[in-house]
């Protein structure tokens, strides 16, 4: 795992830690936790080397599916 995602995933842990310490203010850290947590499943599922890019012209798709034999 990269730098980031470590660093995203210890802030989720601190932030849950003060969501559950804090008896008046626990929404907003719930709200914070949400964000960086959707951060991190978009980081990891979008922005990595192996992720998933978005070819929008259908050529390219019937070319790569399509093998001669």
């Amino acid at each position: 795992m990269a730098f980031r995602h470590n660093l995203t995933t210890f802030f989720i842990l601190l932030f849950a830690l003060c969501a559950f310490a804090s008896p008046t203010l626990w929404i907003q850290w719930t709200v914070v936790i949400i964000f960086l947590g959707l951060m991190l499943l978009v980081d990891l599922m979008f922005l990595d080397d192996s992720a998933f890019v978005f070819d929008p012209d259908p050529a390219n798709w019937r070319r790569r599916t399509e093998r001669s034999y």
